[in-house]
């Protein structure tokens, strides 16, 4: 019969995956199954020859039967009930990848992301050294529906790939996808469930302007006394002036704490300096740098807690030669340790906390 099947172009697809394959059939003969022959390219062995059962125009290439990272020629022939066969087909050449590793680091492992401008990262590796030619990031609200499209952009790195996506909604479910195309033509794509948890500070500060007449310019300068929370005070204070309102803590002439330096401050005796209302986002993963002095040894100095009765709290003691950080579960009690430095106590210290999840990893360093 002269009529031969046409067979489709076929993308770039993971062996250990399978593919169907289609082809288009114009004859007036009824097929009943088709013949599909692969060949390697570069030795044009046969690896694969197959007779498929089905009144379809179609061929499923089972899982595993190829190899990834080569190129092959495929062809194909129909058979009729009279058991007669077409011609063969055009070959059309293919290549086979493994299926990339494509993750979205900005995302924590819980899902969240603290800022509601954000520049996601996606990192893609791949077993063949297939490059990537281009890759767009799209954004869905929590059903899945689109928000928005983002450019096709080119990777200026080989293996990273990011997106600025602005105006997150603090507590709003979304999705975020990266969709990639190799330069043969392999199309991948990741999608991941994200929420924004992030505080938005209120910010009490000095801003300076400085002229700087020898090289023509006026600098800015802003020093901020407070980023978040709310300060407890030492003790009470003298009125300035009252103003009628339920709340007097303006009316007072300072937070009535003394200062060295303008930089440290004083603890009173017998009264620890609390911030309240922290608005961290998690109860858990944190960071923190605190800055001490004349601490005595043996002492707990400061405590972290969450919410009044709700989680537990973490207290820090110092030591002659460590910090230790310790939590308190009815009768466990965990301990984490810092690394070992001679205190003693009138040093200067700056402690670096990092808490995720249960561990604690804690870090001191004297201050000159």
């Amino acid at each position: 019969m002269d009529v031969k099947p046409i067979l489709l172009p076929i993308s770039p697809f993971d062996s250990r995956e399978g593919r169907s394959i289609y082809f288009d059939f114009t004859g007036y003969k009824q097929t009943i199954r088709n013949n599909l022959i692969i060949e390697e390219e570069d030795t044009n062995r046969v690896v694969y020859d197959f007779e498929f059962i089905t009144f379809e125009k179609v061929h499923h290439i089972p899982p595993s039967i190829l190899q990834n990272g080569k190129t092959y020629l495929a062809k194909i022939r129909v058979a009729f009930e009279d058991d007669e066969y077409s011609m063969f087909s055009n070959s059309v050449k293919f290549r086979t990848f493994s299926k990339p590793v494509l993750d979205i680091i900005t995302i924590d492992g819980e899902g969240y992301v603290y800022n509601k401008d954000i520049t996601f990262i996606a990192t893609y590796e791949q077993s063949n050294g297939e490059p990537v030619k281009d890759y767009m990031f799209s954004l869905y609200d929590e059903n899945e529906d689109l928000i928005r499209r983002y450019p096709i952009r080119e990777p200026l790195n080989k293996g990273e790939f990011n997106e600025l996506v602005v105006g997150l909604e603090k507590g709003r479910a979304y999705f975020i996808e990266c969709k990639i195309e190799t330069r043969n033509g392999f199309k991948y794509s990741h999608k991941e469930r994200f929420i924004p948890m992030y505080v938005t500070p209120s910010v009490n500060g000095v801003m300076s302007a400085e002229n700087v007449e020898d090289e023509g310019f006026i600098r800015i300068s802003a020093h901020l006394k407070k980023i978040t929370g709310t300060q407890v005070r030492a003790s009470e204070g003298d009125l300035d002036e009252y103003d009628g309102t339920v709340n007097d803590n303006d009316d007072y002439d300072s937070d009535n704490y003394e200062y060295i330096d303008n930089e440290w401050v004083v603890i009173p005796e017998n009264k620890n300096i609390i911030f309240r209302n922290l608005l961290m986002s998690k109860a858990s993963d944190f960071v923190a740098k605190v800055w001490f002095r004349n601490i005595p040894n043996n002492t707990k100095f400061m405590e972290i807690s969450p919410e009044m009765d709700k989680g537990i709290p973490i207290s820090f003691w110092k030591h002659k030669d460590r910090i230790l950080a310790k939590k308190t579960y009815g009768k466990t009690e965990a301990v984490y340790t810092s690394n070992e430095i001679a205190m003693n106590d009138n040093i200067d210290f700056m402690l670096f906390v990092r808490v995720i999840e249960h561990r604690i990893d804690l870090s001191i360093k004297t201050v000159d």
